[in-house]
Parts: C-alpha cells; sequence; structure tokens
C-alpha cells in the first residue's frame, strides 16, 4: 500500500509541537519501569490452538523517533504504553502489563487459595 507523505502543514505542525513539548524529560519513561521484573520474551502471546493473540514485537517499530507524519507527543505516549512485562508496585501488588489491551493486577495475601 502506498502511504502519502504528511502535507507541509503537518509536518510544521508537528516539528513545533518538537520545539515546544518537553520531550527531552525521562520522567515518564523512569516512572514506566520502576518496578520492573521481567518481560515476555518470546514476544508473542498464543492462545491454545497455536495462532497468535497479541504481539509485542509489533510495537517494535516504535524504538525509533517519531516520523514528521506522527504527532510527536502521541509517539511518545505509545511508547510509553508498550512496555510490557511484570512489575512490582508495591511489596506485595504486582502488574503485568502490555500483554494485552488491558493491565492485570495481582495481589498477594496471607492465605492460599
Amino acid at each position: 500500500m502506498l502511504q502519502k507523505p504528511p502535507t507541509a502543514s503537518i509536518e510544521s505542525t508537528h516539528r513545533l509541537l518538537c520545539e515546544t513539548l518537553p520531550l527531552e524529560d525521562s520522567a515518564d519513561f523512569t516512572d514506566a519501569d520502576r518496578g520492573f521484573m521481567g518481560a515476555w520474551e518470546s514476544g508473542a502471546v498464543r492462545a491454545a490452538d497455536g495462532r497468535v493473540v497479541w504481539d509485542c514485537d509489533s510495537y517494535a517499530f516504535l524504538a525509533g523517533e517519531a516520523p514528521t507524519s506522527v504527532n510527536p507527543s502521541l509517539w511518545r505516549q505509545s511508547r510509553l504504553v508498550a512496555k510490557q512485562g511484570l512489575f512490582e508496585v508495591v511489596e506485595g501488588i504486582y502488574q503485568v502489563r502490555g500483554l494485552d489491551l488491558s493491565n492485570m493486577t495481582i495481589v498477594e495475601g496471607d492465605t492460599p487459595g
């Protein structure tokens, strides 16, 4: 499929956003990585029948710089939400992130079951 290049107006607007937004501030990335314990290494989550139901690797393109056709703030947000793995939020509370459209929270209790 051929894609049309962004218009000059779009590129200009995105350049302006790059100049005005604090995109160099890495605090959001530090916060998103806090408590990281490990990632799903295969990249693909498969159903019992073997079909891929979620593919973390399909977001690998976000590692690069935002193209001029994409709002740089949206690109940054996409990079943050594409982080996947198991995270310890606080002692006894964990989250599985980035393996579906939602996150799963696990609360460790004192009793079995």
